[in-house]
Formats: C-alpha cells, structure tokens, sequence
C-alpha cells in the first residue's frame, strides 16, 4: 500500500512538472506546422463557428488580405486518433495536410509521416495538395485517388476521411473565393 501511494505521488509530480513544458512544445509544434501547411503568411488568427476553429492566414501584419485558411482534423485509425493540420488558399485547394501527432502501428500507419529517399516532404499526405472540397477525397480503396498504405488502409482512410470532413466543415464556414 505504501509503496503505491509513493509511486502515484512521484507520477503525479512529474505530470505537475512536466506539463508545462509539453503544452509549449506542442503549441510550438503547431506553429510549425501552420507556417508548413499555408506558407507566406504574416500573421495567422484563430476563429470559431460553433464547434468547428480554424485559423485565417493574412498575407500582410494589418489583417486587410486573406491569403488562406488552417484547419485541424482528427481520424480514429487502427491504433490511435490520428491528428492533422490542413492548410488551404483562399479558394479552398489544400495547400498542404501535415500529422500533428498518431500512434499507430510502425512500418505501417505510422508511415503516415514517411519521406521517402530524395524527397523533403512525406509522399502520403502531399498526396492532398491541389485538391479541393469540390474533389471527392477518399482512399483508393473507396474508389478515391489518394493512393492507400500497403497494409495500412485504415490509418489511411482515417486521415483521408478526415480531410474530406475538415474541408467540407471550412467551406460551410469560411467565406472561400468562386
């Protein structure tokens, strides 16, 4: 009895500890990834419509030019919720789609992030860059064209699903360009 009431005292110190720390790399990590998925952008401002955020890019520091639009999506995939952030123009092409955080199975849905030799950017989800909500975005194996993981088609499936939800709630929402 001792020993686990030491144990969870220990564990909950360090979570008191180290949570600060992890919020910051995780709120730096997204920034990362903001200026990664809608580049060129000044300045990045968050909104709110219902339940559904979203940040508006600004291509200068006064607000006055709307370059694009970031969203984060979330997919349940074969071992855990796949999360990403999803840049687009202001006419709604996707400019870019990169994993925030997954824990799925190695070698597989974890290659979800893979760059491959000679590349700089991972091939599976530059795989969604010049679509957009008008293009219907599934998995091959859904009769899509974003080509599916070998052996990995529900971690693919997940973040592609996700995509296509995420795009068509930023349509609804913000006021994107004909």
């Amino acid at each position: 009895m001792m020993y686990a009431l030491v144990a969870g005292g220990a564990l909950a110190l360090v979570n008191i500890q180290t949570r600060p720390l992890i919020e910051e790399n995780r709120r730096i990590a997204e920034e990362e990834a903001r200026a990664t998925v809608l580049p060129g952008m000044a300045v990045y401002e968050e909104k709110k419509t219902g339940d559904f955020s979203y940040y508006v890019g600004y291509t200068d520091g006064a607000k006055t030019t709307v370059g694009g639009y970031i969203f984060q999506v979330a997919g349940v995939g074969y071992s855990s919720t796949i999360e990403a952030m999803v840049g687009i123009d202001k006419k709604g092409i996707i400019t870019g789609v990169r994993v925030l955080s997954q824990q799925e199975t190695p070698g597989l849905g974890a290659r979800l992030e893979e760059v491959k030799y000679g590349e700089s950017e991972p091939w599976f989800t530059g795989q969604y860059e010049g679509m957009s909500v008008a293009d219907e975005i599934k998995v091959d194996k859904d009769g899509g064209s974003i080509d599916s993981i070998t052996g990995a088609t529900i971690s693919s499936r997940a973040l592609t699903n996700a995509v296509d939800k995420g795009l068509r709630e930023i349509a609804a929402a913000a006021d994107l360009e004909e």
